[in-house]
């Protein structure tokens, strides 16, 4: 063989080398990145994500059922609540709001309604007794069933006792328990009172708003000054003294500041501090005068007892003519109130002068 002959074989034979090497290299890439793909950490990464994944997606599912049953229900508890008329047009007017106001979302509840209210003969139709007492309570996602029932009987006892005392029975109140914001609030306006959940817990916060109710039934006169003064203790009296307990809001006033409580009415308070009140539109009037006039009402409970000075105090506020005259209206009250135990308690008339003069009271001669 010459060398030339050798030469070429040797290249060729390098050639066929190369290719078989290439080859070689390329199943092993192939293999390689098979081999990835079942590695036991791959798989486990791979079937975590495919997990959280799913998770997500039912959670999402999940919460949306969850909403969609909340909301069912609070609508049901309002189309409930308002077709307790104990007469069926009434019912079926309070429906047609509920239509219109947007009140009812579901789209076949919503069909189902509407389609009722079109083909409801007059006089005819679904009506649920209106609510039995003097309180109605709104629904709301704050009012859980027990806190209800538990409000309810506390107020159907203390109108009981107010009844008692001879205040009239007055128009239903709409209670409603709903958050009012950051600053709890307990407040009464126009028939309906509005009680924070946080504030439920405290017996004497639904009962004073309950005794604004009452006091103010039926009189024509601006809540300010000398009046609110005296309407705001005698709200805290009621309430401090069918719980026997001058302490008003003890179990909520650690949401308002250090004391143990928001008043005390077993206080020696004098009419002065309220004298000392420059602006008869301050607006911690009506409060401070709470603490100043019930503390003269607990004097006086402390004195005579329970009943004789509940009543003392719930006839003088009845008979009392309120004057146009801001600086004469503590004066009117104080008049009633002696009138009153002259009345009520005659062996104690003079007591309850004497009361009165101690602590600074406008007293008549």
């Amino acid at each position: 063989m010459s060398d030339r002959e050798r030469f070429d074989f040797e290249r060729e034979k390098w050639r066929a080398d190369v290719t078989l090497r290439e080859r070689d290299t390329t199943l092993k890439e192939k293999d390689s990145a098979a081999a990835r793909w079942r590695s036991p950490l791959v798989v486990a990464i791979f079937a975590a994500a495919v997990a959280a994944v799913g998770n997500a997606g039912v959670a999402y599912l999940n919460g949306s059922q969850q909403l969609a049953v909340e909301n069912g229900k609070a609508e049901s508890a309002r189309i409930l609540e308002m077709i307790k008329t104990g007469d069926s047009d009434a019912a079926a007017h309070n429906l047609d709001f509920l239509l219109k106001a947007g009140l009812i979302t579901d789209a076949d509840r919503i069909q189902r309604v509407a389609a009722f209210l079109k083909t409801r003969p007059a006089g005819t139709g679904p009506a649920l007794p209106s609510p039995s007492g003097r309180v109605a309570f709104e629904p709301t996602d704050a009012l859980k069933d027990g806190m209800r029932q538990s409000l309810d009987n506390l107020l159907q006892g203390y109108i009981a006792r107010l009844d008692g005392l001879g205040f009239p029975a007055g128009e239903r109140v709409s209670i409603k328990v709903e958050s009012t914001g950051s600053y709890p609030n307990a407040y009464y306006k126009e028939n309906a009172i509005v009680i924070d959940p946080k504030l439920v817990v405290d017996r004497s916060v639904p009962l004073r708003e309950y005794g604004h109710h009452v006091l103010t039934a039926g009189r024509n006169v601006e809540w300010r000054g000398f009046y609110a003064a005296i309407e705001s203790g005698l709200a805290d009296y009621l309430a401090c003294s069918y719980l026997d307990n001058p302490r008003l809001g003890e179990a909520v006033a650690k949401l308002f500041s250090d004391k143990p409580f928001i008043r005390n009415l077993a206080n020696d308070k004098s009419f002065a501090e309220l004298q000392a009140v420059t602006s008869r539109d301050d607006m911690d009037m009506p409060y401070k005068g709470a603490e100043v006039w019930g503390g003269l009402f607990w004097n006086l409970r402390s004195e005579l007892g329970r009943d004789s000075a509940d009543a003392l105090v719930a006839s003088a506020w009845l008979a009392t003519k309120w004057p146009e005259a801001e600086d004469q209206k503590s004066s009117a009250f104080t008049a009633a109130l002696l009138a009153a135990a002259v009345q009520k308690v005659p062996a104690d008339a003079a007591r309850v002068r004497k009361i009165m003069t101690a602590r600074r009271f406008p007293v008549p001669s």
